[in-house]
């Protein structure tokens, strides 16, 4: 290799030494500099995003703030719909999770209770349904694995918020 480059003509090294040098920037330039400037915009854009959403919720905090005690307020609470017992059945009736329920107990101003062997899944969505239409809130929820996937085991806790 020092024989050849020692061969070429002055000239002819300036050029391979210009060559190279300016590969080596081509290089740098589109594997390092670019992506840098692409992943910065990109990250200049979400930021202007997120604190556009940012700003819309700060702005409808205040209202859903207001409906929330203004449904509260007109639901009555549990009263108005009748007991926590009865609630709880009617609901787990309505969700057809009612045969996987074993016991239901009066504890407290709330109930107690327990399922054997049904689907985690429609566990979850009936516990969210007590909580967002009836006022209820889960207090203590103690949740065993079942014998068949997605089966489980459950002892629940509901009281009025």
């Amino acid at each position: 290799m020092n024989a050849w480059w020692a061969g070429l003509a002055p000239r002819e090294r300036a050029v391979l030494i210009g060559g190279g040098l300016l590969l080596s920037i081509l290089v740098i330039w589109l594997l390092v500099w670019e992506p840098l400037t692409q992943k910065r915009e990109q990250q200049r854009v979400d930021i202007s995003a997120l604190t556009a959403d940012l700003t819309w919720m700060q702005q409808v905090a205040g209202q859903v703030k207001r409906q929330g005690a203004q449904q509260s307020s007109q639901s009555g609470g549990v009263a108005a719909g009748g007991s926590v017992l009865t609630l709880v059945e009617v609901s787990a009736s309505a969700a057809g999770i009612r045969e996987s329920m074993e016991r239901v107990q009066p504890e407290g101003q709330g109930a107690r209770v327990w399922f054997n062997e049904m689907s985690f899944d429609a566990l979850l969505v009936w516990l969210a349904e007590l909580e967002q239409r009836h006022g209820l809130q889960v207090s203590q929820l103690a949740v065993d694995a079942g014998t068949a996937p997605g089966q489980v085991s459950a002892r629940v806790k509901v009281e009025p918020r």
